[in-house]
């Protein structure tokens, strides 16, 4: 017997979907679409290194020497076969042994290609999991993931993935038809057959009802408070650049929940910083204090978008609802709606006319410009962490990018204003900047007046750069009558009312915004340092420390603890803390100390006595106080 020879292939299987049926209908245009087809085929097979190991009348059967030339071929065939006349090609991919018996090319390899290829739709290019894993870092092959196919003849459910480059037919999973393993009803002619079948429908009724009891009844949501922490949506795109989008995406869904005030939902802030993380889904709400967690993926190729969510009860770990979106780009904002009602369904939480008025509000008819939008976001957010200049130019253009595509799209204008709102705030007070981000706050403001991002950064606009406090306190009112969970906009609003001496109004938002980001260790400083000011020096105290174990590098927090043991008299624990403050002060820091929070460590050296130290640091009312000079604290 002749010995076999094997090779490891890129295999790749073609086939003309209805060919048959056409040549019965018009036998003419068939034979116009299989010489189309050959002439193709043959050219593109060769230049891409390439052999035809088989012919199947309408069909066919290549070889690669990788996997890159085979997708290179299976795509330039398809957009030949577009030209006239358009040839509806399916094309099925994988990488296997190849071995050859009477001049015939088998092996497990070619059946598996062969079975994925039978899936195809006119124009579609799939392919398996073993291709996927060695083009996932090439970026000029775009794909996604139909999910799971039980096959004929092969033991294992495989994955496949179809090609999502522009030009390609993506099929949606439900549509797809081929050679699938099909059930029982192949077998109802035999008397044995039937009674297999009954006992099968008896113990699938008992199954049933068993899932039903254990699963529907049960998942039920048991949490005594309607609240929820969105994780980090995982991002299954091939390029790891795309992380932006399943992170906006995140956002998003918790902006849009956040909009319903019967929910608690924990800011993004303190949910993004399970990123990641290996933590069981009970710690995590047990962290965060919620009875609920929403937890998903993204998948985006192109236009093509695939979102997976499931919404799971802290308590019972069981799942409420689950969903899986297979969706186009454009449809982004909907897809956000429905998760986010099917969720306020889900915890009963009520949801009145204006709400879902404003989670069913689209921002924008352009998804490239949501897509812009979402990459401006993530780098404003990187300048305000790293205040790299890159950062500001990179976000400014993708904010001016999605403005071309859309100039009505309030939400970029905005996100613009707030970019040039954080220049002038960390890098220097630009006067042409500030001038640009009242241009950008009013135009926003001009299309869309009821957002609650265009009033929470208009609100800030009007406070920190023009100091206009009653226009500030209008806007921060207006965002905070559309979205009453926004904890950004809660802290922002709480500082303004600091500035118009509300002292026990800001209390309660900045407690309200601590609790709603409950890790986010700077909100919670400002909160202890409120508490102190009004002298709830307990309270203030707890927050300082809950701050401090979140970021023990928090200078000003520990600054503001040993100001506190100087007001109770405790003047041992205010010298240990007030050294700790001395040794975490950063050097770039020490030429504003006399300017700002060096007013707390002057009163402690005057508590100490130390009058030429106090003094030289401050000369701050409450320092002059505790020096005991009454006249020079009233001047």
């Amino acid at each position: 017997m002749e010995q076999q020879h094997r090779q490891l292939a890129a295999i790749l299987f073609t086939d003309i979907v209805g060919y048959t049926a056409l040549m019965q209908e018009n036998e003419q245009q068939a034979v116009a679409l299989i010489k189309h087809y050959n002439t193709a085929l043959n050219q593109l097979v060769s230049i891409h290194n390439g052999r035809v190991l088989n012919y199947y009348g309408d069909g066919s059967l290549c070889s690669f020497p990788s996997v890159t030339e085979a997708l290179n071929c299976a795509i330039a065939l398809q957009k030949e076969l577009q030209s006239v006349p358009p040839v509806p090609l399916r094309i099925g991919l994988h990488v296997g042994e190849v071995f050859f018996e009477e001049e015939k090319a088998l092996g497990d390899g070619v059946n598996v290609a062969s079975r994925i290829q039978s899936l195809g739709q006119a124009n579609s290019i799939l392919f398996s999991k073993e291709i996927f894993d060695k083009i996932r870092n090439q970026p000029e092959f775009k794909s996604i993931s139909l999910g799971l196919f039980e096959f004929k003849n092969v033991q294992e459910p495989l994955e496949v993935f179809a090609l999502a480059n522009e030009g390609l037919h993506i099929p949606q999973k439900e549509s797809l038809e081929g050679k699938l393993k099909v059930g029982l009803p192949n077998y109802k002619k035999s008397l044995r057959s039937k009674m297999v079948i009954a006992t099968v429908a008896i113990l699938l009724l008992v199954t049933a009802f068993l899932i039903y009891s254990s699963f529907f009844q049960q998942a039920v949501f048991t949490g005594k408070e309607k609240s929820i922490a969105v994780l980090p949506f995982t991002n299954m795109s091939n390029e790891s650049d795309n992380e932006y989008f399943s992170d906006g995406i995140t956002e998003e869904i918790t902006t849009q929940l956040a909009k319903i005030a019967d929910l608690k939902v924990i800011a993004r802030t303190s949910s993004m910083l399970y990123k990641g993380s290996k933590k069981s889904i009970k710690e995590i709400a047990e962290e965060l204090g919620v009875a609920s967690i929403l937890q998903g993926s993204v998948q985006k190729s192109g236009n093509a978008l695939r979102i997976s969510a499931q919404l799971i009860d802290a308590n019972t770990q069981k799942n409420l609802w689950a969903e899986e979106y297979d969706r186009e780009l454009k449809e982004v904002f909907a897809i956000q709606s429905e998760v986010s009602q099917k969720i306020a369904s889900q915890l009963k939480a009520k949801l009145s006319k204006d709400e879902k008025s404003n989670i069913e509000r689209t921002p924008t008819d352009n998804p490239q410009a949501y897509v812009y939008y979402l990459q401006g976001k993530q780098l404003l957010e990187k300048f305000t962490q790293t205040l790299k200049r890159e950062y500001f130019d990179n976000s400014k253009l993708m904010f001016e990018k999605a403005i071309a595509l859309d100039t009505n799209y309030a939400l970029a204008h905005a996100g613009l204003a707030g970019l040039y709102a954080a220049y002038t705030d960390y890098i220097a007070r630009d006067t042409a900047f500030i001038r640009l981000q009242l241009k950008e706050i009013e135009k926003a403001y001009s299309i869309a007046p009821d957002l609650e991002f265009v009033n929470s950064t208009r609100g800030a606009i009007f406070r920190i750069a023009l100091d206009s406090l009653e226009e500030s306190f209008n806007s921060f009112l207006r965002a905070y009558s559309i979205n009453p969970n926004n904890s950004s906009t809660l802290f922002d609003f709480g500082l303004l009312l600091s500035d118009l001496g509300l002292f026990d109004e800001r209390i309660i938002l900045l407690q309200k915004a601590a609790n709603l980001d409950p890790l986010n260790s700077g909100y919670l400083g400002f909160l202890g340092g409120a508490k102190v000011h009004i002298n709830k020096l307990e309270d203030g105290l707890q927050d300082l420390q809950a701050a401090l174990r979140l970021e023990p590098d928090m200078y000003y927090v520990i600054d503001r603890i040993s100001y506190v043991y100087a007001l109770q008299n405790n003047l041992a624990e205010m010298e240990a803390w007030l050294k700790k403050f001395l040794n975490k002060i950063p050097k770039e820091q020490e030429e504003n100390f006399n300017e700002g929070y060096g007013q707390y460590a002057a009163y402690c050296f005057a508590k100490m006595g130390n009058k030429k130290k106090a003094l030289e640091i401050s000369k701050h009312w409450r320092v002059y106080l505790a020096l005991g000079m009454k006249e020079e604290a009233l001047r």
